[in-house]
């Protein structure tokens, strides 16, 4: 593409995309970035009038302008609703680009990501503080916002732990909690990873690796142990036991994670190829964790892997961007042939077998399906099966497509004319991201993910569906099959894993998809550790030992903060939104209770108190207002007005039946409060702003970015 596209909306944002297809997506409150694919813009531009549009003096307030500058040989032109040249109906898919790319992570996608992919939205590191107990004695724990922190007992200030900056944390939350009889210290992070650390003795106890999500995914069954493999867009590989979560370990790959992933068992070895965004190939021995190979020769992101045997012999296909169709032989990493023919990017690879010979499928967004001998390394046949083809998945004699209108289509592998197979009937209006090809009790299965977070599963042999679920964790990225689960790797960063036989969700531990808001244990005899991050998703394992992971994605937009208690004997959570409401919820089971509106600003942090013998929930917000609930209701007790500065820490206790409640703000302003009456009875200025606050009967300690003071 040359020149730039424009596409200017009163009411929902401003999109630009540039020469390279790099894209800025803005409004007022949010602007984030990304790629599309030249298809895209192709479509845009085909469908607009040839004829120069008059170029009007001022857009109307809640109209649409498109303008597309720098093309060579051609006049800037421009469209804008309510005139003579409306905006063209081929810019819808700016349109969709501008909602997806301004949405949330877990909200439908209306575009696959082989057509646009939106950069991860980025964090900022912050101090953080939080006062509990390390081996039975007051404390608190400071990180700091270049990654260094440190635990320090509140009576005489001794040190008991710490790291300095080269602890490579970006921290975001900080909790203290005691579980399985250690005191445990934990991290959030902005890349979304949860650390754990044993407090007393500085050992690392559990905790999620960073990496933006986890959109490509892989399955395997390595050494009788199912296996799924996930990578987001940054960070390292990650590894866990499919049937329980537990976690396996991580591969390197420089931080720069992968766009695609293949899993394949050869010759006694368990083989993992990772693709990553520089078009660079890695290739390993999932068994030992062995690099095996580097192959280096696309230019371009690399969207497509497929793997074949034959005896004792692995061959790698790989395509993407450059349009070209790569073939390596992964027993000596060299290249065997390279294939060329489509106009668009590949968007799909699978292997099939001809008339007794090894046959290469692939699809692009140029709408074609081609065929290749793998031996010679030439083209059979080629059709076209679409538009926007996203997805390719072989099974017997078919080969089957998806599109970006969500429609799956089954073809003749040999000949390419539509194969009398019964299909799911797609999910229309949604795009279909991912086909995947397996078996289960022995017979063919297909298994195809969409961008509404649905999943469905069907016997290739009769093509009657057996399973269906819902959307959850996100837009599907990807998805593959191994023995007989479905593991789903998501744009909002979840890895899902899936029985094909009933459906039943398996817990995989991955970390948020964006930047951890919140972090908090639970009381009691099996604590828990909880997270909420900016994905709109809460997290919650075992606290000693990382296990039996939960995901459970709201749909309530982003967390700003979390708080854990323990009400009735039950695991409580509380969590503040951008949509100024906080919310309370089971811990276990993630069911949704009271909810909890009248926050003028959005909550930064949160508390839980027993105020007048019931259990009460408090959130200061930005403005510097403090309010109160019940938990067991959700009716406000109690609403305490600021100073204008942003809360950063509060704490409510009950002394001789009389509620009091402390909280610091940004500005460095200490307020102490008696709730019954709402009276300010005490107002003082810190050196330096609060982030955490004690209060008990021998009176306030306040830690600051300097380290606690007492009043």
């Amino acid at each position: 593409m040359s020149g730039s596209v424009r596409l200017e909306d009163g009411t929902r944002g401003e999109l630009l995309i540039d020469a390279d297809g790099a894209f800025r997506a803005t409004r007022a409150d949010r602007e984030r970035t990304g790629r599309v694919d030249p298809a895209l813009i192709r479509r845009v531009l085909a469908g607009a009038d040839q004829v120069p549009a008059p170029a009007p003096a001022d857009t109307p307030a809640a109209g649409r302008r498109l303008t597309v500058l720098g093309r060579p040989g051609q006049a800037d032109r421009q469209w804008t609703d309510g005139t003579a040249a409306p905006v063209p109906g081929s810019a819808a898919v700016l349109d969709a680009l501008l909602a997806q790319a301004l949405g949330e992570a877990a909200d439908p996608a209306a575009l696959p990501a082989a057509l646009a992919a939106t950069e991860p939205a980025g964090g900022t590191a912050r101090s953080a503080a939080v006062v509990g107990t390390v081996a039975g004695r007051a404390a608190y724990a400071l990180v700091e916002a270049d990654g260094a922190f440190g635990l320090t007992a509140l009576d005489d200030a001794a040190p008991l732990g710490g790291s300095d900056a080269d602890a490579g944390l970006a921290p975001t939350a900080v909790a203290l909690g005691e579980a399985g009889g250690r005191s445990l210290f934990a991290v959030g992070s902005t890349d979304g990873s949860v650390q754990v650390w044993d407090a007393t003795t500085g050992a690392v106890a559990h905790g999620t690796t960073g990496g933006e999500g986890a959109q490509s995914v892989a399955a395997l069954v390595c050494r009788d142990i199912p296996v799924a493999f996930s990578a987001g867009q940054s960070g390292d590989l990650r590894a866990v036991r499919a049937d329980d979560g537990r976690v396996l370990g991580t591969l390197p790959t420089g931080g720069r994670g992968a766009t695609a992933l293949r899993a394949v068992h050869c010759a006694g070895v368990d083989l993992l190829a990772a693709a990553a965004p520089d078009g660079t190939v890695r290739v390993w021995d999932a068994g030992t964790g062995e690099l095996m190979h580097l192959l280096v020769g696309h230019r371009g992101e690399v969207l497509a892997l497929a793997v074949l045997t034959v005896d004792n012999q692995a061959v790698l296909a790989s395509a993407g961007q450059d349009r070209r169709i790569r073939l390596w032989d992964l027993a000596t990493g060299q290249p065997v042939a390279e294939l060329d023919g489509h106009t668009g990017t590949v968007t799909g690879l699978a292997f099939t077998t001809l008339a007794d010979r090894p046959v290469l499928a692939s699809c692009a967004l140029d709408g074609t399906v081609r065929t290749w001998d793998v031996y010679d390394g030439r083209p059979l046949n080629g059709w076209p099966a679409g538009e926007w083809l996203t997805a390719l998945a072989a099974a017997g004699d078919a080969l089957y497509t998806g599109d970006e209108t969500g429609r799956i289509t089954a073809w003749d592998a040999a000949t390419g004319a539509p194969a009398p197979r019964a299909v799911p009937a797609g999910r229309p209006g949604s795009p279909l991201a991912a086909l995947a090809a397996g078996t289960l009790h022995g017979r063919p299965v297909l298994a195809a993910g969409f961008g509404d977070g649905a999943l469905t599963a069907w016997d290739a042999a009769t093509g009657a569906p057996f399973l269906d679920l819902p959307g959850g964790g996100g837009p599907v990225h990807s998805l593959d099959l191994t023995a007989d689960l479905l593991v789903c790797g998501t744009a909002a960063g979840a890895v899902r894993s899936h029985r094909l036989t009933d459906g039943t969700e398996l817990p995989l531990p991955v970390p948020h998809a964006g930047p951890v808001a919140g972090i908090a244990f639970t009381p009691g005899e099996q604590p828990l550790l909880a997270s909420a991050g900016r994905d709109g998703a809460i997290a919650v394992r075992d606290a000693a030992t990382g296990a039996d992971s939960r995901r459970f994605a709201t749909g309530c937009g982003p967390f700003t903060a979390l708080a854990a208690t323990e009400a009735g004997g039950q695991p409580i959570l509380a969590t503040a939104g951008e949509d100024l409401v906080v919310r309370l919820w089971h811990a276990v089971s993630g069911a949704a209770g009271p909810v909890c509106t009248g926050l003028p600003q959005a909550a930064e942090v949160l508390s839980f108190a027993v105020l007048g013998g019931r259990p009460a929930v408090i959130a200061g917000a930005g403005d510097g207002t403090v309010l109160v609930w019940d938990v067991q209701d959700g009716s406000r007790t109690a609403e305490l007005a600021g100073g204008g500065a942003a809360v950063r820490a509060v704490v409510g206790r009950e002394f001789d039946g009389e509620g009091l409640l402390a909280a610091g703000d940004a500005a460095g302003t200490l307020r102490l409060w008696h709730l019954a009456s709402a009276s300010l009875l005490n107002e003082a200025a810190l050196d330096g702003t609060p982030l955490a606050i004690d209060l008990d009967e021998a009176g306030l300690r306040i830690v600051t970015p300097g380290g606690a003071v007492t009043l």
